[in-house]
Formats: C-alpha cells, sequence, structure tokens
C-alpha cells in the first residue's frame, strides 16, 4: 500500500478494493487508495472531508460510503460517500438524523469493532469485543422481518475481529 494504516475501512467497488482513512490511537487518516485488480498496483484518490479510524464501510447504487468512527479522540456521527466516477466525496446526512436514517430491532449482543456484511438480501454481523464473553458468533439481520438471528462462528474459543465475502456464481459440472 502507498499509506500505512491500522483500523482502517476496506471496501470492493468495480472490482477494485478501498483502503479508506485508518491512523492509530493518537493520529486519524483521511487518505484512501484503491487496488486495481487489473493492474495489480495501489493508488490514492481523493480524500475524505475528515480522518476517522474504527469506522463503517459500506457500498449501494456504486457509491462507497463510511460511517461514522473516530477522529482524533471524538466519536463521529458523519457520513460521507465516494463517487469513482468523479473522485470526490460528498456528505450526506448525519447519524441519526430524523427522516434519513430509522433504527431497527437491536441485536443481542453489543459489539465493537465487528466485521459486517451483506449477502444475499442479509447483514451478517460477526466477531468484534463486548464485556460479556469472546465473540466468535454472528448475528444475522433479516430487514423484511425486522430480526436477527445468532449462530457460533467456531468452538474454539477464537475472538473474530473482521469478515469478508466472496460472491461469486457456482460452477456447475
Amino acid at each position: 500500500m502507498v499509506v500505512e494504516r491500522r483500523r482502517l475501512g476496506v471496501g470492493v467497488l468495480d472490482d477494485c478494493i478501498y483502503a479508506v482513512g485508518g491512523g492509530d490511537d493518537k493520529n486519524s487518516l483521511n487518505s484512501v487508495e484503491v487496488f486495481d485488480v487489473s493492474n495489480q498496483k495501489w493508488r490514492l484518490v481523493a480524500s475524505m472531508s475528515t480522518g476517522r479510524w474504527d469506522f463503517g464501510v459500506g457500498v449501494l447504487n456504486n457509491l462507497l460510503y463510511v460511517v461514522g468512527g473516530g477522529s482524533n479522540g471524538k466519536c463521529l456521527r458523519s457520513v460521507e460517500y465516494y463517487d469513482p466516477t468523479l473522485d470526490t466525496w460528498t456528505p450526506v446526512a448525519d447519524i441519526p438524523s430524523d427522516g434519513v436514517w430509522s433504527s431497527v430491532a437491536d441485536m443481542e449482543i453489543c459489539r465493537f469493532r465487528p466485521g459486517v456484511v451483506a449477502l444475499d438480501g442479509l447483514l451478517y454481523v460477526m466477531g468484534g469485543e463486548s464485556d460479556e464473553h469472546i465473540n466468535d458468533t454472528v448475528e444475522i439481520y433479516n430487514p423484511k422481518t425486522n430480526t436477527w438471528t445468532m449462530e457460533r462462528l467456531s468452538r474454539n474459543g477464537v475472538q473474530i475481529y473482521g469478515g469478508v465475502v466472496v460472491d461469486r456464481p457456482h460452477h456447475y459440472h
């Protein structure tokens, strides 16, 4: 990578891997870089409006969103999105702005730094830290029923901090 990063956000958009923000416990980064699979190289793109770490990243309608996180000792409520066609970041309404953001059912476990992925219309939240126990579980949110279900990921008590989904077509033999 071009910039050394910890506590960063990662998202995939148009067959490119984006490494967003991050930093250390004292300084947050607003820089963003992308790995183009076709040429196998990292390059810097437009920076976010603010540095942040420990935030959420999501892709919706071919835009890369960053949500919340921390910045130099402060908790952020800001949200912005990256448009790769324009190489620009645009702010949207802060969380939980009325009329824009809405609440859903609570998860069973409070999680800090979990892995979050979306697949087939469901949201998977896995691992992370909590006061209750080692988080070796995944909670699955179904937006149609506004309910969560829980499953155990492993039986060896390993704490999980992230996850990734590789969504590819099934091959028939």
